[in-house]
């Protein structure tokens, strides 16, 4: 949407090219249309910039919190696992092992999007967001079962 912002910023700009430096009353001439649709180009691809930088750090801060909150569930089920039956023990167990690792998964995702320039976020975050529903659907599962 910020770049279709931006292009629809630059046709307009476009159109202005063909009008002739302004002067001031001084009659100093100010600087060319090409010199300030240069510029304000820059600037608003340094707006589109630093707005996606914003949402990437927004993104991250969210999945944090989310891997934090199913790290804190997922000790919670280790401790009903460790004072369940011998039969339900082992079968948790394995289901606490699945989740472990797809929190380890889920993680290693995210720091993929921490590494990731501007640009190339937004294509991992999809993966990222699917890598949490995937844990968030298993922890369910697994307490479902639950004795």
């Amino acid at each position: 949407m910020a770049v279709a912002r931006t292009l629809a910023f630059l046709c307009m700009i476009g159109t202005s090219l063909t009008l002739p430096p302004r002067t001031t009353a001084g009659d100093q001439p100010q600087p060319s249309t090409t010199d300030r649709v240069i510029r304000d180009t820059k600037e608003a691809v340094e707006a589109t910039k630093q707005y996606t930088l914003q949402q990437k750090e927004t993104f991250q801060k969210a999945v944090q919190a989310e891997l934090a909150e199913m790290q804190v569930k997922i000790a919670e089920l280790q401790k009903k696992t460790n004072a369940a039956s011998a039969e339900a023990r082992t079968e948790m167990q394995k289901a606490l092992q699945e989740l472990e690792h797809k929190k380890a998964e889920a993680g290693k995702q995210l720091e993929e999007v921490n590494a990731s320039t501007s640009s190339a976020w937004s294509k991992l975050k999809d993966n990222m967001n699917a890598a949490v529903e995937d844990l968030k659907k298993s922890y369910t599962e697994t307490v479902s079962k639950l004795p």
